[in-house]
């Protein structure tokens, strides 16, 4: 069983046609299917059905496919790292991030990165931090930007960015803006914008209002930091956001901001994380220093 006969299962699984496959991996259609009639010789049991077509997995071919997927993405991962070894002065730095750090951290921070090593190129991802702790469990990924209170993971290693602190946000001519003392339930009177619930803003908002004892009156939900904050600056609505997220906003005066009143949820801040079985390359370890120059792994 060799590499390429995995592979064939992975992109079966994802193309469910022979000829698809071929030119996925630049090969000749019939060669394709030699490598699955040998595969299958070789374990002695069926992997692929034909149907209307269409070239389908049984369930010994999906029990060979989990396995394949891990085996597949570490070669791949293999082969990457060991090519980024030879130096600092070429090679890719794959990086993904969340919402809050991805936008408004990182950017300022790679480019710094950039002018350290001009030699190498940089690729970023922006998803929620639920689906970079899956990536990076699943070793779909090596290294991420996360905005979590909990940082602590038995998977990873972490060090500190910078902190951060989840504060209200209101446009300013709403009446917060002149209100001396805001309290829970006053915020639970109003109309809120909200982010999606699988992200850290939505889970920290959740999070506050439990503490405090309040329900509040989601008015919208966005899974755009950018959407969230023009929407709220329009007037009429409130909502949270990363402190570290609206300098621009405060600077030009369409945003105003509060400490959020009651019982604070757990505040956190920016980290990096990367898999404790990843053996660093020199290019991500340069990137680990300069951006947690003032934090520590754990």
């Amino acid at each position: 069983m060799n590499i390429t006969k995995l592979q064939i299962v992975v992109l079966i699984e994802k193309y469910k046609k022979v000829t698809d496959v071929a030119f996925e991996m630049g090969l000749k259609q019939p060669t394709v299917t030699f490598h699955m009639k040998s595969l299958e010789s070789e374990l002695g049991t069926s992997l692929f059905q034909y149907r209307s077509g269409r070239v389908l997995l049984t369930d010994a071919g999906r029990a060979l496919y989990q396995y394949a997927v891990r085996i597949v993405s570490l070669a791949v991962e293999a082969e990457r790292s060991v090519k980024q070894f030879s130096s600092l002065t070429s090679g890719n730095l794959e990086l993904e991030a969340s919402y809050i750090p991805g936008t408004y951290v990182l950017p300022k921070l790679l480019s710094q990165f950039i002018n350290l090593h001009p030699g190498i190129d940089i690729s970023l991802k922006v998803q929620s931090d639920l689906q970079l702790r899956e990536r990076l469990r699943s070793r779909e990924i090596q290294m991420a930007v996360l905005h979590l209170a909990d940082s602590g993971d038995d998977f990873f290693h972490t060090k500190i960015m910078a902190d951060d602190e989840v504060v209200l946000i209101f446009a300013p001519g709403h009446p917060f803006a002149q209100t001396a003392e805001l309290t829970a339930e006053l915020l639970a009177l109003e109309p809120w914008i909200q982010h999606e619930p699988a992200s850290y803003l939505g889970e920290t908002a959740d999070k506050w209002a439990q503490a405090n004892g309040v329900r509040l009156w989601n008015h919208a939900v966005v899974n755009s930091p950018e959407a969230h904050k023009r929407m709220v600056s329009e007037g009429g609505s409130v909502g949270l956001f990363s402190k570290a997220g609206i300098e621009a906003e405060l600077a030009l005066g369409s945003l105003r901001y509060a400490p959020l009143p009651g019982n604070q949820a757990e505040q956190g801040g920016f980290v990096l994380a990367w898999r404790k079985d990843h053996t660093l390359t020199p290019l991500q370890q340069a990137f680990i220093e300069v951006a947690g120059e003032s934090g520590s792994a754990d």
